[in-house]
């Protein structure tokens, strides 16, 4: 395809679904994934999977990871990360990849990934969140109380597993890979 045929699908597709269409992802289905998800926001919902997929997670599934974008909070619904900040949160779930190896846990739920800034003002997220960036998760491993997996988080960072925020709450750890270490 020349460079015109792929400014005119450019066109006819939308920016997102062009460059991930054409120079992504494929939108091939991905076990899991409900075709209800894909008939509500579109093919970039199997591309997405898709990159999650080439991740080779071993205990993280796309399904995972693309649930969070379909909670609501009051009328505001979450939506999927655009196409340019997917590569952003490769590095976070390579992480509680690794911490789900570490503990020989599985990992229950992820119960919040890319955050769009309407829903994350809805959620009282924090204004620099990097929910909103793509770059963190709220993650349960079954079996573990988040005081257990923060403190696994944080032996793998000073271990120099990786560089970003560890903060733990009642009910879940979240994790980010903003390249400084900070806790709460």
């Amino acid at each position: 395809m020349g460079l015109g045929g792929a400014a005119l699908a450019g066109l006819i597709l939308g920016a997102d679904d062009a460059d991930a269409g054409l120079f992504g992802y494929s939108s091939q289905p991905v076990a899991g994934i409900p075709q209800s998800w894909v008939r509500l926001k579109g093919d970039n919902v199997n591309r997405y999977a898709n990159y999650i997929k080439s991740l080779h997670l071993r205990n993280i599934t796309p399904r995972m990871v693309l649930a969070p974008h379909f909670k609501t909070r009051g009328r505001i619904v979450n939506s999927l990360p655009p196409r340019s900040m997917w590569k952003k949160m490769g590095p976070t779930l390579k992480v509680v990849d690794r911490m789900s190896r570490e503990m020989g846990l599985p990992v229950k739920s992820i119960l919040s990934a890319y955050r769009s800034p309407h829903y994350n003002w809805a959620v009282r997220g924090k204004s620099r969140s990097l929910h909103k960036a793509n770059q963190a998760v709220d993650v349960v491993f079954q079996g573990a109380t988040p005081h257990y997996v923060a403190s696994v988080a944080r032996y793998l960072r000073k271990k120099r597993k990786f560089s970003g925020g560890v903060g733990r709450y009642r009910s879940f750890v979240h994790v980010d890979t903003r390249g400084y270490d900070v806790d709460w």
